[in-house]
């Protein structure tokens, strides 16, 4: 109302011809901005800081997850095989296996026993007068037992010894015999142990057909005879299966050789991670940063400082919480810091270490172990404790977690007295219309007393000079 009545007599020209509603507010905002604009620069600043957390959060996961490829033993499998005849034996290596060389003769194949029943017109040929009937079974000479046929067809067979799970497997094969076109064919599992005897009295089934006999798979390894109930042999050679696929002629070459070129990788991969960290904390912490986005957002922010000291005590500790007998820690594998606090890798430091003390290295980076729990107490290596203490500052209720969340506080805080202060200044600026409203309606009395006694005194002065 103050406001309307002082443009109104402002319009009459009765006031005092000053716009008090612009002088008022910025009277007002004269009193407020100050205290808003030094908010707002805290708040900015504020958000620059949840920025620099979100920037030290990447790079923190991306050291974790360099220090994860080198935490189980796994990790470390390194054997790389080679082998003169990959058509005859198939090689496959885990991180158990060891460097050596083999010469292998594969003499016969691992076989299944497999026998087929005699033939019949149709699927659902009845063999036993529609009722139930009972097969025997016995393997290796062993006791015999039974297998309940309740549907005394082919189909209701090959069901029934399918379903017993005795291993032996059944299959109704169409012959394209002209009379009696299905056959039964039922097979064992392979090994000379597992030869069976399968017969059903008192009815029109037989299994007397022999198709191949139970054998074992018979191979020499550096000349040493071996037998294997399959033809797949995975405990001959530590940390090595061999898939027979055939015979050979002569013997197969199998050479495995440390392959160290992926853990080399690994650790120029570690290395780059921790570089790349420290130059963020470097430019987090720089107030003259040239960078845009994060550089100088945490300057005087001690979580720099103390992350830089824990990430640093992760690899130049004086030993690994797994140690070797000769490599103990990660300076032992070629990984140090040069005098400007740059991690470097000496490879051919690695290299030694991985040909004379490999296992060494494994139990340092990794325990000697695999799929480590981040919550367990248990000492883990190099590789392995860092990944529980990454895992520990990245997580929800760790460090950089609570600081971000601290700072998001702070500006909720600052919003709030932003909103105060918008209170405040109208308040204010209500005050000073008022006020001001109140001095033109004085001014314009005056105005009109003024001009009142000037009509009057002109009058007089008439009346007396008779003008």
């Amino acid at each position: 109302m103050a406001t309307s009545s002082t443009n109104i007599v402002n319009t009459l020209g009765a006031g005092s011809g000053i716009d008090i509603k612009t002088l008022a507010q910025n009277l007002a905002d004269a009193e407020i901005s100050p205290r808003k604009d030094a908010i707002n620069t805290k708040i900015t600043k504020t958000e620059a800081k949840i920025s620099g957390y979100g920037y030290l959060k990447t790079a923190l996961a991306d050291l974790k997850t360099a220090f994860a490829q080198l935490d189980d033993a796994s990790d470390f499998a390194s054997i790389k095989a080679s082998n003169t005849q990959p058509g005859a034996i198939g090689i496959t290596t885990t991180a158990t296996a060891q460097t050596g060389s083999y010469a292998i003769e594969v003499n016969q194949l691992a076989r299944a026993q497999r026998n087929a029943s005699n033939g019949f017109a149709a699927r659902d040929t009845p063999l036993n007068g529609g009722n139930a009937f009972t097969l025997n079974l016995s393997v290796n000479g062993g006791t015999a037992q039974a297998i309940t046929v309740n549907t005394d067809t082919p189909a209701g067979v090959v069901s029934a010894i399918n379903g017993a799970n005795l291993g032996i497997q059944a299959q109704l094969l169409q012959t394209g015999d002209a009379q009696a076109p299905y056959t039964i064919v039922v097979t064992g599992e392979s090994g000379a142990a597992k030869n069976f005897s399968l017969s059903a009295a008192g009815n029109q089934l037989s299994f007397a057909t022999s198709l191949q006999t139970a054998a074992d798979a018979q191979l020499k390894v550096n000349g040493l005879n071996i037998t294997r109930s399959t033809n797949q042999v995975s405990d001959l050679i530590n940390g090595v299966t061999l898939d027979l696929y055939t015979t050979t002629g002569t013997a197969a070459r199998l050479d495995l050789n440390r392959e160290t070129g992926a853990i080399k990788d690994k650790l120029n991969g570690l290395v780059t991670a921790y570089n790349d960290l420290e130059l963020t904390l470097q430019e987090l912490g720089n107030a003259k940063s040239t960078i845009k986005d994060g550089g100088g957002s945490l300057v005087g922010d001690s979580i720099l400082q103390s992350i830089r000291t824990q990430v640093r005590g992760y690899i130049n500790g004086l030993t690994s919480s797994t140690p070797g007998s000769d490599i103990k820690a990660a300076r032992d594998a070629g990984l140090s810091f040069d005098r400007n606090g740059k991690l470097t890798l000496d490879e051919n430091k690695l290299d030694t270490a991985l040909q004379n003390h490999f296992d060494d290295v494994v139990k340092v980076f990794s325990a000697g172990t695999n799929n480590k729990s981040v919550y367990s107490t248990a000492a883990a290596g190099i590789a392995g404790d860092a990944v529980v203490k990454l895992d520990q500052l990245l997580k929800t209720s760790g460090l950089i977690a609570t600081q971000t969340e601290n700072a998001n506080k702070k500006i909720d805080a600052y919003k709030a007295d932003l909103t105060k202060l918008d209170a405040r200044l109208n308040q204010i600026l209500e005050r000073y219309t008022r006020q001001f409203s109140v001095m033109e309606s004085i001014v314009g009395s005056n105005n009109s007393l003024k001009t009142s006694l000037k009509s009057s005194f002109d009058g007089m002065m008439a009346s007396y000079t008779n003008k």
